[in-house]
């Protein structure tokens, strides 16, 4: 790891304990809270299996590994979500809901989602095919990258909550890190650590948009609000 990315990663480390820790503080036990504690016991988990991920997932090519993990783990933040922020408010899980109408509900979010999901893991592994990136370039790169696409219109309405933005950026740490891992060694060679890697944060912005912008649409077409 050079001295740049050793820099980077302990203010990153640092700026993401506070920022957690000041919305845990702040919001106590809401359901947004709740589901970033979900969140960061799925990003623990993943790690501690990490090596069990690689034995049992080496058979796969590295791009169905990298998208079929990816997709996977987008699967369940998104089941995570559904008691705080679903696709649309009214498939949200709350106390009252039942079994069989929760499960419909996840069942209707993630046929809205999973696509968006496919389509913005196979964008960041056309990234990955062109451009170089060091481990803590990808982590920051993505996960921002994919934070402000998801995020675009609340950021800009309030841009204070930008000093928080670790607190949301976890989301995406939690599925786009262990797919790079298990690929990352097989990555082609031939790439290069152009500074037009880093163009990747609009570009995610950009597919996050459209993506967003479909979900939209499909929701009002098929009547949720």
């Amino acid at each position: 790891m050079s001295t740049r990315d050793k820099i980077v990663s302990v203010l990153y480390i640092l700026w993401t304990f506070v920022a957690v820790g000041l919305s845990f503080m702040v919001g106590g036990r809401s359901v947004d809270n709740i589901t970033r504690a979900l969140v960061i016991a799925l990003v623990v988990l993943e790690l501690a299996a990490y090596r069990f991920l690689q034995k049992g997932l080496r058979r796969l090519a590295p791009k169905p590994r990298f998208l079929v993990t990816g997709v996977a783990l987008a699967i369940l933040v998104e089941g995570f979500y559904m008691i705080s922020r679903p696709a649309f408010a009214c498939l949200k899980i709350a106390r009252g809901t039942g079994f069989v109408r929760g499960l419909q509900s996840y069942a209707i979010d993630l046929g809205l989602t999973v696509p968006a999901y496919v389509v913005i893991f196979s964008v960041i592994w056309w990234l990955l095919q062109r451009y170089r990136y060091t481990f803590w370039e990808y982590v920051l790169v993505m996960g921002i990258g994919q934070t402000f696409g998801d995020g675009f219109v609340y950021f800009v309405q309030m841009p204070a909550m930008i000093a928080f933005l670790p607190y949301v950026t976890l989301n995406y740490h939690a599925i786009n890190v262990v797919p790079f891992l298990l690929v990352r060694d097989e990555l082609p060679s031939s790439s290069q650590a152009l500074p037009r890697r880093f163009l990747a944060l609009p570009l995610l912005v950009a597919v996050y948009l459209v993506c967003g912008g479909t979900i939209a649409l499909v929701g009002r077409w098929t009547g949720l609000k």
